[in-house]
């Protein structure tokens, strides 16, 4: 990989060249979406961008969406079985 030519999104996601970056974007599925989401509020809030009222209301958002949803009860209950 040239180092080179190295650009950066929301300082996480890397890439070289302007057509690597169209097929990221084209081929982009719901996870990466959600994970491009997540990223670019992270770095916006890492500039600055928020309030503290912004910036609470965006961390629970972001938890909202990352964090897996417990099991419902009748879900467990069968796996003992």
């Amino acid at each position: 990989m040239n180092q080179e030519n190295l650009n950066e999104l929301f300082g996480t996601i890397k890439y070289n060249e302007p057509h690597e970056l169209n097929k990221f974007i084209d081929d982009m599925s719901t996870d990466q979406a959600i994970f491009c989401l997540v990223h670019s509020v992270r770095h916006a809030h890492k500039l600055g961008i928020f309030n503290m009222e912004e910036s609470e209301v965006v961390s629970k958002a972001i938890r909202v969406i990352t964090t897996p949803k417990p099991l419902d009860k009748k879900e467990t209950e069968g796996d003992s079985e």
